[in-house]
């Protein structure tokens, strides 16, 4: 079976752009430098960029990334305002540990005085 140059060109065409399309729609990558990077790296699509390097295709890349994104944030936005009507809030209880010895919930880094000029070599780093 003989297939022409050609259509083996527009073939892989054809899958890099179906292929960085569903990553855009993904809402996993931020614009076209993402898919880019992981159609060449993680896909393996050495050529990818040049297949896929056009201006009208990078912005309808970003376009998808954004609107995507934006869709994942709203979905996320839902199910944690709909968790929280359904749920009431509990708050977590501190452990045997931080009972038995005092310890306070939040560590806090100790207070640094300012260094004068006779305490350089004493000034904590």
């Amino acid at each position: 079976m003989s297939t022409d140059t050609n259509q083996l060109e527009t073939w892989a065409l054809q899958r890099v752009i179906t292929s960085a399309i569903a990553l855009a729609d993904s809402g996993r990558y931020h614009d076209f430098t993402d898919i880019d990077y992981a159609l060449r790296f993680e896909h393996g699509w050495i050529e990818a960029r040049a297949l896929i390097d056009d201006g009208k295709m990078r912005a309808l890349l970003n376009d998808r990334c954004a609107s995507a994104q934006a869709c994942a944030t709203a979905q996320v936005a839902a199910s944690l305002a709909a968790a929280s009507a359904s749920e009431p809030v509990t708050v977590a209880k501190p452990s045997l540990l931080r009972l038995a010895f005092g310890l306070r919930a939040v560590w806090r880094a100790p207070a640094v005085k300012s260094a004068g000029a006779a305490d350089l070599g004493s000034a904590a780093v």
